[in-house]
């Protein structure tokens, strides 16, 4: 059996997988608490779960094929990315995910913009956050649609513009039926074909040039500098100098805490008991480590295949170094990975609009079954949107759009967040002040001037803090949160 026809058969069976997971999940949302299914699981969803789901979303079908092959053209000062995004998806849940959760659990908010209007006491302050969601979002679902119809083609055969249209009826029933509890036991289900298939390319690529020291042997041939510590700060677009490292801890460490469709996972949590965290951390820290050590094989990639297309380096790895079966599981397992952040972030557009904008702003009379019927018929419109946008100027480097939703959404919703956990100094108005200021100096910053996007965002969120300290200094305390309920009232 060809490899082809061997793909289209795996991905024929990954579909009836997803329907059948997509129905199961979805039976309990309707009723009075048809929002919280659909948003949060009904705080159900067992922690493990969570904890895939939070892990598997921030690790997209850019980390299976733009990162690599980034890495395979700059070489090993791109690792620093590895290296802050493990921390930057632990420190976030250690220090914020206990106290967001009470918070949350507390005022009743259901999204990340409705907290950060209650928490401030501000509706403008909600619907900034929620309108920034709906627009920065839309890049890196380009991205993951993109990156998936690649995928298709490469390995079925399929053309990529049938590749769109397939990927977005998927996607479309995926989120409407399910919700959250959808995307989480999928994410689940998922991830460990995804870990196997993930390290056994990275090994055959690494035995292929003859382990660590004949990688780097063949790599001094090619390119010295691909061995350095750092990038020399006179290459053109140099991205991973001294202050760009600096940079890109910063994006990570900001960006993540501040990510909807990672946060709502928190939110999603049945409590916060010890035991509940203990599993989320622990779970978080080993698929963290594992998924991340996949960007090395950009390095042998680079070294079998040169002159292969850097968005398609893993695809063509996978085709040429793997049996037909596992390159197979290959191309599912990393649209698996498109599928998991894909689908958490159109969930969270759709919260945005159909809850924030449609029944807390234009309706708030809506029961929670019509909240939700609007909720899914703006996740519908908005993957058409990005159907259409791959149609008309696709990207040609997947990992930029991801970067330019992560850091907009990031340098706006960073410091208000922050603040709001675990401070009561912050203010309504140095909190507005702050969310505007940000996703405006990234852009001027990364656009009007042309510094690198990693030094753009570290620029960005510390003119956001700064506008929030000045204002929030000059302007009155907002209300504390009230019935706020202590760690120790939540039992194992």
């Amino acid at each position: 059996m060809s490899l082809q026809m061997m793909s289209v058969l795996f991905f024929v069976a990954y579909l009836i997988f997803v329907t059948f997971v997509a129905w199961w999940s979805g039976r309990k949302t309707s009723g009075e608490a048809a929002d919280v299914d659909y948003y949060l699981g009904g705080h159900s969803t067992p922690i493990v779960v969570l904890a895939f789901s939070y892990v598997t979303s921030s690790v997209s079908a850019t980390a299976f094929m733009g990162d690599p092959g980034i890495m395979s053209r700059i070489g090993w000062p791109y690792y620093w990315i590895v290296i802050a995004i493990i921390p930057s998806l632990i420190l976030p849940a250690v220090l914020l995910m206990r106290r967001l959760r009470q918070q949350a659990g507390a005022l009743g908010s259901l999204t990340i913009p409705e907290y950060l209007g209650q928490r401030f006491d501000s509706r403008a302050l909600r619907l900034i956050i929620a309108g920034v969601i709906s627009i920065f979002y839309i890049f890196p679902l380009v991205a993951q649609f993109k990156g998936g119809a690649i995928l298709l083609e490469s390995f079925t055969g399929i053309s990529f513009d049938m590749g769109l249209l397939i990927i977005t009826a998927i996607i479309i029933f995926y989120v409407i039926a399910g919700g959250l509890r959808s995307v989480a036991w999928t994410d689940f289900v998922q991830g460990f074909p995804m870990l196997i298939i993930c390290m056994a390319l990275l090994f055959v690529s690494m035995s292929a040039v003859g382990g660590f020291s004949g990688l780097e042997e063949k790599l001094a041939a090619i390119d010295p500098n691909m061995l350095l510590i750092t990038e020399p700060s006179d290459k053109p677009d140099a991205q991973m100098t001294v202050s760009g490292i600096i940079g890109n801890f910063v994006f990570w460490c900001v960006i993540f805490v501040s990510q909807p469709y990672l946060c709502s996972k928190f939110l999603a949590l049945p409590n916060v008991s010890r035991k509940t965290i203990g599993v989320f951390l622990i779970t978080t820290l080993v698929l963290t480590v594992i998924y991340n050590s996949f960007y090395i094989v950009g390095l042998p990639g680079r070294v079998l295949f040169p002159d292969a297309d850097p968005d398609h380096l893993t695809v063509t790895m996978a085709i040429n170094l793997l049996p037909k079966g596992m390159a197979a599981m290959m191309m599912i397992g990393i649209f698996a990975a498109m599928m998991s952040t894909a689908t958490s972030i159109l969930l969270v557009i759709g919260q945005a609009i159909g809850h924030d904008f449609y029944s807390k702003t234009i309706n708030p009379k809506a029961t929670p079954e019509r909240e939700v019927l609007v909720t899914r018929i703006a996740v519908t419109v908005v993957a058409i949107i990005c159907m259409l946008f791959n149609y008309v100027n696709p990207p040609k480097l997947l990992s930029i759009f991801l970067y330019l939703g992560l850091s907009g959404i990031g340098s706006c919703i960073g410091v208000p967040l922050i603040t709001g956990i675990i401070s009561d100094k912050g203010t309504k108005q140095g909190a507005i002040a702050s969310s505007i200021t940000g996703p405006v100096a990234y852009m001027v910053f990364t656009y009007a001037i042309g510094i690198n996007f990693w030094v753009s965002c570290l620029l960005a969120v510390l003119a956001s803090a700064l506008v929030m300290i000045v204002v929030s200094h000059f302007t009155a305390a907002p209300r504390e949160v009230e019935a706020m309920p202590s760690v120790a009232q939540e039992t194992e």
